[in-house]
């Protein structure tokens, strides 16, 4: 079964470029794209399973488009994983850090202190990776954004990690990084909410940014309001923008969602990401929100016409839509997956540790 191969989906990032106005050649977005993923993107590892948990399908690749107030951002933003064929998870993770090691040169401020600052997020969350099961897949994932502004490196680099390989990852995160101290935090009993990941990202003039996901289960008619009730007007607006723009507020329970709650140089923020299953088409919501917050669908229509140009399929796999209480919904991002050839993957959700 055919999946996208790294120099597709190369060529595929630099058409999106094309397609948003970044000027130049593209070759650095071919070459960061090549080794973030370290030149594979197999859909299954060599015991079967799913290669990554990024997707469904197991193939370790999700492109995104932002924006918001009526404009789309001029950047190409997507997320990988290298070392997906590596069974055990020591070897998986020391791969990725090599990979983030190089990675790191081309952010204009990348040096070896921004290096060991992702390699000490990843050692909070895996103090010793000898002893991580092979259960778990998630050690990192890289996201990379290439900007208009600086086509020839990156415009920020984010390491997302797990929470639940090792026992106390999120509190050991907390109380060594001032940055995550008191973000996303949930009563110890809470049930429909959980801790789903981590991530640390610097941009191009070295602010850092911390943030942490929560998740939610399936199908439990509570869900919507508990989000309400825990993360306020924020959430509660998202959910309403979503039903404005065409979801059905009777199925809204269906989804799964993350509440992603984030420190940066401001003040904390929360975001709300809608999560497709398999047979979710989220093409009619994606489009109508588009016009709403980015102006226009010139952005989501770059992602499907790039697949389409290049023979590939194109798949919806999530939305996040960012909102300050003062001024309502200011970022939507819109996410998914190209593939070329039959769908690899079985039954599942996306993201699923």
């Amino acid at each position: 079964m055919t999946t996208a191969t790294a120099q597709a989906a190369g060529d595929y990032l630099a058409d999106v470029a094309d397609r948003l106005g970044l000027p130049g050649e593209h070759t650095p977005i071919r070459a960061v794209m090549d080794r973030a993923c370290g030149g594979q993107l197999e859909a299954r590892g060599p015991d079967g399973r799913r290669a990554s948990t990024l997707t469904a399908s197991g193939v370790p690749f999700e492109v995104s488009v932002s924006g918001g107030g009526g404009e789309f951002t001029p950047a190409v933003r997507y997320v990988t994983e290298t070392a997906t064929q590596e069974v055990s998870f020591g070897k998986r993770l020391a791969s990725q850090l090599n990979a983030i090691d190089n990675l790191v040169t081309w952010l204009p401020n990348g040096d070896e202190a921004v290096a060991g600052l992702l390699r000490s997020f990843a050692a909070t969350l895996y103090p010793d990776p000898a002893k991580v099961t092979k259960k778990y897949r998630l050690a990192t994932w890289i996201g990379v954004v290439h900007h208009a502004a600086a086509p020839q490196c990156a415009a920020r680099l984010k390491v997302y990690g797990g929470l639940n390989a090792v026992p106390g990852a999120l509190e050991r995160l907390r109380r060594e990084w001032p940055g995550f101290a008191g973000l996303a935090s949930v009563a110890d009993d809470e049930s429909l909410l959980a801790p789903a990941g981590a991530a640390l990202e610097v941009d191009a003039v070295g602010n850092v940014s911390h943030k942490i996901y929560l998740k939610t289960g399936h199908r439990d008619v509570a869900v919507p309001m508990r989000l309400a009730r825990i993360f306020g007007e924020p959430v509660w607006e998202a959910q309403s923008e979503f039903v404005r723009c065409g979801l059905d507020p009777a199925q809204l329970y269906r989804y799964r969602f993350f509440v992603c709650c984030s420190r940066g140089v401001g003040t904390p923020a929360v975001s709300l990401h809608l999560i497709a299953g398999r047979r979710d088409d989220l093409t009619a919501l994606v489009n109508e929100l588009a016009k709403q917050h980015h102006g226009t669908t010139a952005a989501v229509d770059a992602l499907t016409g790039a697949a389409e140009s290049s023979s590939g399929t194109w798949r919806y796999t999530g939305i996040g839509l960012g909102v300050s209480p003062v001024s309502g919904t200011t970022k939507l991002n819109v996410y998914g997956t190209p593939t070329w050839g039959a769908d690899p993957g079985p039954p599942g959700d996306s993201r699923e540790q």
